[in-house]
């Protein structure tokens, strides 16, 4: 059978468990998260100030006590995700869609002898992590693979496998980030409300890579003169997955100022939060190659399971702050809001009653938080006009969530552009459809887990998500 040998980068991690993370890859599954409502997206998340539906139990809980009477709310979406990948000069472009429940919630304000007093609680999703990529591209150079040959004809020694290959790989994501919310909200003057909500986090997601390595120009060959025999590699083929569970449970305080009929100032803080990652993984692989003798060809396709096994650990989430300004006529609505987050105070742990030198390499990675990120204000503004004696709504947005990456182009900002329409059925009911469009690129010295050194991916994301609910009073 044969035996992986050596690549300069992350063989060993991968082939010992992937459940070895970078700091990257935990700020990316909190940082930028879309939340949730549709006509805050359909005003660039610029909700802050106005949060007067169920969706303030996200934006803002002190909105909720503007809310008179009950609600029942609920949304399905549909999310595209394109991705532009160019790697040696060969561009693919693939795209991925999911239509999944967006939100159910439930608001029921309390009869009291003045002011408000608000409680609600529902279910949503607040990130889709899913995605697909897929590159493509004979590598220039080795990626430093090596097997150690050995079947019943003998032992062939150590024979690299590892230049002039035409290289594919694809890596896709099926998941999302999830939310079972309680919420409350109370006047204490007014003109100020206050409010709390506390968020269950649930979530999974499936993760899959396949890479595929084929010697199509025939140079992965060896010649064994002492017994006339021809060594030909054919392929080598690497399929991983890795199954994640996510749990844990996080505060919001909100606070909503009316400072006139018209003016509203609004603010939330959010508190830190630990989030528990339980992973299982698997990896098997696949190589191919021929023997060239006397009495002819011989093909040989070995398979291996390369291990599997679970690994959980902890992510510390920093506090967020949130702030936003809104002005409201009968006529149109104009909006801003703000979210601050320092990505530097992001941490790995580990759980209790673990052994510390399995956790090595992950807690290693706390120092590259400090390192290589930044704190991050992501801003986002909106606006909403009533036509038809205010039977319809039109509203637009554009929000922009810059890297939380230090030293890098603005290029890699995610920015976003959003339409909607609110109709009102009648008084009662109202139907809501909500699009929005992200566009961000990634062409960063970008290496995945086979390709060698100095073979850089470009890639560009393009997404689009609509969405459909409708708000029902009682």
């Amino acid at each position: 059978m044969k035996r992986l040998l050596l690549t300069l980068f992350t063989i060993f991690t991968t082939l010992t468990g992937l459940s070895a993370q970078s700091a990257e890859e935990a700020i990316d599954l909190i940082y930028d998260t879309q939340g949730f409502g549709i006509r805050a997206q359909s005003m660039g998340n610029a909700f802050t100030a106005v949060a007067d539906d169920y969706s303030a139990i996200y934006w803002n809980p002190a909105g909720l006590a503007q809310i008179r009477h009950g609600e029942i709310y609920g949304s399905l979406y549909n999310y595209n995700f394109q991705t532009e990948a160019t790697y040696q000069g060969n561009t693919i472009t693939e795209n991925q869609a999911f239509t999944k429940l967006g939100s159910f919630g439930l608001v029921v304000p309390f009869p009291v002898a003045r002011g408000s007093f608000v409680i609600s609680l529902g279910y949503q999703r607040i990130k889709d992590l899913g995605s697909y990529l897929e590159f493509q591209g004979v590598n220039p150079g080795s990626n430093n693979l090596a097997f150690d040959i050995s079947n019943d004809f003998g032992s062939y020694g150590v024979l690299p496998f590892d230049s002039l290959l035409q290289e594919r790989q694809t890596k896709s994501n099926d998941g999302a980030l999830s939310q079972f919310s309680f919420g409350g909200a109370i006047d204490l003057s007014p003109r100020f409300s206050a409010g709390l909500t506390l968020n269950i986090y649930g979530g999974d997601n499936t993760y899959t890579s396949d890479y595929a390595q084929d010697d199509i120009n025939n140079t992965n060959n060896y010649i064994f003169n002492d017994i006339n025999d021809e060594f030909y590699y054919n392929y080598y083929d690497v399929h991983q997955k890795l199954t994640t569970n996510y749990s844990g449970w996080e505060a919001k305080v909100g606070g909503l100022f009316r400072l006139t009929n018209q003016l509203r100032l609004g603010g939330t803080i959010t508190l830190p939060m630990t989030l528990t990652v339980e992973e299982e993984w698997s990896v098997d692989d696949e190589l191919s190659y021929d023997i060239v003798r006397e009495d002819g060809v011989y093909n040989f396709v070995e398979t291996a399971d390369l291990g599997s096994g679970t690994f959980d650990y902890e992510i510390k989430v920093p506090f967020k702050f949130s702030a936003g300004i809104a002005y409201q006529t009968p006529r149109f609505l104009i909006s801003a809001a703000a979210d601050y987050r320092d990505w530097t105070q992001m941490k790995y742990d580990m759980p209790d009653n673990r052994d510390q030198r399995d956790y090595a390499d992950l807690l290693n990675e706390n120092n590259s938080f400090r390192e290589y990120f930044q704190p991050s204000l992501a801003y986002g503004v909106g606006g909403e006009i009533s036509l038809m004696q205010s039977q319809l709504k039109l509203r637009g947005g554009y929000r922009v969530q810059p890297t939380p990456l230090k030293n890098v182009d603005s290029k890699y900002d995610r920015q976003y552009l959003s339409a909607g329409i609110g109709f009102l059925v009648d008084k009662q009911s109202m139907v809501e459809v909500s699009y929005v469009t992200g566009l961000w690129e990634n062409d960063r010295f970008h290496y995945y887990d086979w390709n060698g050194p100095l073979m850089e991916t470009s890639e560009k994301y393009t997404t689009s998500k609509i969405t459909f609910g409708m708000r029902i009073k009682f």
